[in-house]
C-alpha cells in the first residue's frame, strides 16, 4: 500500500500529475532501481482504478508504458 495514499484520491487523471506523484511517492520509498519504480507505477495505476479515479476506458496499459519509459528522468529528479 502507498504511504501517501491520502495524497491520491483528489488527483484528477493526468498523465503529467501522475508522474509526479510518482515521483513523490518513490522518494518517500527510497525507490532508487527500475524495477521497484515500475512496480510503483503498477501499485500506483491500481490504487487510482480501485478508488475509481481510472476508469476501465482509459488505456491504463499505455499509461504505464509511457511512465515506466521515464525512469531516467525519474532517476534525475531523484538527484535534484
Amino acid at each position: 500500500m502507498l504511504q501517501s495514499t491520502h495524497m491520491m484520491k483528489n488527483i484528477a487523471f493526468n498523465e503529467e500529475e501522475l508522474f509526479e506523484t510518482v515521483v513523490e511517492e518513490g522518494i518517500i520509498q527510497g525507490i532508487i532501481d527500475q524495477p521497484a519504480y515500475f512496480d510503483l507505477i503498477d501499485e500506483i495505476i491500481e490504487d487510482l482504478r480501485r478508488e475509481a479515479e481510472l476508469g476501465d476506458d482509459q488505456n491504463l496499459d499505455l499509461h504505464a508504458e509511457n511512465l515506466k519509459a521515464r525512469f531516467p528522468e525519474y532517476i534525475t529528479r531523484q538527484t535534484d
